[in-house]
C-alpha cells in the first residue's frame, strides 16, 4: 500500500539526569509508516517495543482522545524516568517521494536513511537546551541522504557564505560532531545547525 505522505515515529530522549539544562538529547527513529492510523497505533507503543518497560516510569501517559492531553500536539507518549530523564513519542509527516509501500501494519520495511536536521537556539537560550530535530529527507540509499544532509540548510537565496561557520564532513579525524553528524553549521544570530544521516533496517 502506498501514500502521498509519510508518518515517522519519532522517538526523543532528554537527558535531564547528566545535563540539568536538557541540553543532552537523543533522537531515534522507530519507524516510518505508509498510513497515519497504523502510524499512531505504533507510536503508542513505540517506547515499549524499544526496550523500555512502562513500570520503570515514574510517568508513563499516552496519548488517549478521551482525555486531555498536556503534553503538546504530535505526541502520543510521555514518559519521565525516576532519575529525570523524559521520553517523548511523536509522529512527523513528510511527502512521500518515493512511493514506498508499507506492510499489513503499514510499516515501510525497506533500510532507510533520514536526514534530521537539529536546530539549537543558542540565540534564546546560552544552555542550548531550545533545541528542535525534524526530518529533511527520507533515501533508500546512503548516496542520496549525504546529497540531502549537505545541501537541506542551502537554496537560491542561502549559500555556505550566509553562514558564521559551514563545516562539513569529509572524512577527517578531528571532527568533532559525532560519526552521523555531515554538516555543522553556524547562523548569523548564533543558531547551530547539525545535519546528521541515520539509518534503519
Amino acid at each position: 500500500m502506498t501514500s502521498e505522505m509519510l508518518y515517522h515515529v519519532k522517538l526523543t530522549m532528554v537527558d535531564f539526569k547528566n545535563d540539568a539544562t536538557g541540553a543532552l538529547q537523543k533522537v531515534d527513529i522507530c519507524g516510518t509508516y505508509t498510513n497515519l492510523a497504523q502510524a499512531k497505533t505504533a507510536a503508542k507503543s513505540a517506547l515499549i517495543k524499544s526496550g523500555y518497560e512502562e513500570t520503570w516510569f515514574s510517568v508513563y501517559d499516552t496519548r488517549d482522545a478521551s482525555s486531555e492531553w498536556t503534553h503538546g500536539d504530535g505526541i502520543f507518549v510521555y514518559a519521565k524516568a525516576p532519575e529525570g530523564e523524559t521520553f517523548t513519542v511523536s509522529l512527523e509527516t513528510t511527502p512521500d517521494t518515493l512511493g514506498l509501500k508499507g506492510n499489513a501494519d503499514g510499516k515501510v520495511e525497506d533500510k532507510l536513511y533520514y536526514v534530521l536536521q537539529t536546530t539549537i537556539h543558542y540565540n534564546a537560550d546560552r544552555s542550548g537546551a531550545r533545541r528542535d530535530t525534524s526530518i529533511e529527507g527520507t533515501c533508500t540509499n546512503f548516496k542520496d541522504a549525504k546529497n540531502v544532509a549537505v545541501a537541506c540548510l542551502l537554496d537560491e537565496d542561502v549559500t555556505k557564505d550566509s553562514f558564521v561557520e559551514f563545516d562539513e564532513y569529509s572524512g577527517q579525524e578531528d571532527w568533532a560532531y559525532g560519526e552521523d553528524i555531515l554538516v555543522h553549521a553556524v547562523g548569523e544570530e548564533g543558531e547551530n545547525y547539525l545535519i546528521a544521516v541515520i539509518s534503519k533496517p
